[in-house]
């Protein structure tokens, strides 16, 4: 049973910022956000692009999201402040962080939502890199968990330049289907772990232009021996029931 947890007071304050900061800066459009659960433990994950790309997808969905930032984002000037004072997990990358492992098991636990970049750091080119399988050992301890892949285009175009911003970059966040993972009942495998990473990974690219693919341009969504979906997919024929 899921714990309660408060919502730190600096969350409305900070998040109050950066939505007014989002607004005036860039022209943000949300794609099938209709189709997160509205309640339960959750991953969010997506392609990383841009530093930006975990605070926007927090700063517009409709739920209390917590994500995973580079521990050297806290000592930026001002972005630091508002990360910090916003309620982010800082995490040390190329290394097994169990702090940050298990301040994201206690989000998980309290049934709030977690906002993972399963390539564990960001594309320099834009394309998907292969995922680490860090996106399924974070899951396995929250087996009732649901994920969601969210797939950010056109932050790369921001900077805090005077003709950027009063260009005002266009920016997509387009999500996929939430699904659920299948968890055998035996021990589960590094092998397991990485088939249920790039079928995930498979879902995430289907929702990117295919210029953006990267490592999973090849990858077939469809095969899914892994995933069980929560709804069925605008158009789908039949579709999947919802989960009860």
């Amino acid at each position: 049973m899921a714990r309660t947890r408060r919502i730190p007071i600096g969350r409305y304050v900070a998040g109050a910022a950066l939505k007014f900061l989002f607004w005036l800066f860039l022209r943000i459009e949300v794609r099938g956000a209709e189709h997160l659960p509205a309640k339960g433990a959750g991953i969010v994950y997506y392609n990383h692009i841009h530093w930006l790309d975990p605070a926007l997808i927090c700063g517009t969905i409709k739920r209390y999201a917590v994500p995973l930032t580079k521990i050297e984002a806290r000592g930026w000037p001002l972005v630091g402040w508002l990360l910090r004072t916003f309620h982010v997990i800082f995490i040390t990358r190329g290394v097994v962080d169990r702090e940050a492992l298990r301040a994201t098991w206690e989000v998980l636990a309290d049934g709030d939502i977690s906002v993972i970049a399963p390539e564990g750091t960001r594309s320099q080119d834009g394309r998907l890199q292969s995922a680490k399988e860090g996106l399924g050992f974070i899951a396995r301890q929250v087996p009732d968990a649901w994920l969601m892949p969210c797939a950010v285009t056109g932050t790369p175009e921001f900077a805090f330049k005077l003709r950027t911003i009063l260009k005002r970059p266009r920016v997509v966040l387009t999500y996929g289907r939430p699904f659920k993972l299948r968890w055998p009942p035996e021990r589960v495998s590094r092998e397991t772990l990485r088939a249920m990473t790039d079928e995930a990974m498979a879902q995430l690219a289907d929702a990117l232009p295919p210029q953006m693919r990267g490592d999973y341009a090849e990858a077939d969504s469809s095969v899914n021996e892994w995933l069980e979906f929560l709804e069925a997919w605008p158009g789908e024929k039949g579709g999947v029931p919802k989960s009860k």
